[in-house]
């Protein structure tokens, strides 16, 4: 995947590309800030260090796992992975997680990460993504909806957050392959 950029909807510029070990800090920070906020992860306190994400990312050379990460106006924005399912059978599937800092999210940054992890996606041979949000999430399952991801379960009161029980919806898309 080469590097991508185009305009947010606020006409900045949105940069995505693949992450590299200078990343760490701020795919920390920003997974941390994220958690932080109590309302989009089923976790509720951040437990990986800055050296556990360059081994992530230096992993990330050396087989399918994808970690994207998006740039606004060379600020950190948000970041996107993809884990190969662990069972030989659906090894065609990829995992995905994304996060997008307050700051920057309903411009354009989700968006791009989520197409540009398709376009990963196909290059690393995945037939298809799977991934999971809460079913508060409205602006995601927007998003994921308006991307063609179907979904295809739901899991009543799966997350005991601070505020309450919620349900896990899941959800996937069938690539073009």
């Amino acid at each position: 995947m080469k590097p991508t950029q185009l305009e947010s909807k606020d006409g900045r510029k949105i940069a995505t590309r693949h992450a590299n070990p200078k990343d760490a800090r701020d795919l920390h920070n920003g997974f941390r800030q994220v958690v932080e906020e109590g309302l989009w992860l089923p976790t509720l306190a951040p437990n990986a260090s800055v050296a556990d994400w360059v081994t992530w990312i230096q992993r990330t050379n050396h087989c399918r796992e994808v970690l994207l990460v998006a740039h606004v106006d060379d600020l950190y924005a948000g970041h996107l992975t993809l884990q190969p399912e662990e069972w030989t059978a659906s090894k065609h599937v990829a995992k995905l997680g994304i996060i997008v800092l307050s700051d920057f999210r309903n411009i354009g940054v989700g968006r791009e990460l989520m197409l540009e992890a398709e376009t990963a996606a196909i290059e690393r041979e995945f037939a298809k993504i799977v991934l999971s949000t809460f079913e508060t999430n409205s602006m995601a399952l927007s998003l994921y909806e308006s991307l063609g991801y179907q979904v295809v379960g739901r899991r009543v009161r799966h997350f005991r957050m601070p505020k309450g029980f919620i349900d896990e919806v899941l959800m996937e898309k069938v690539l073009n392959v």
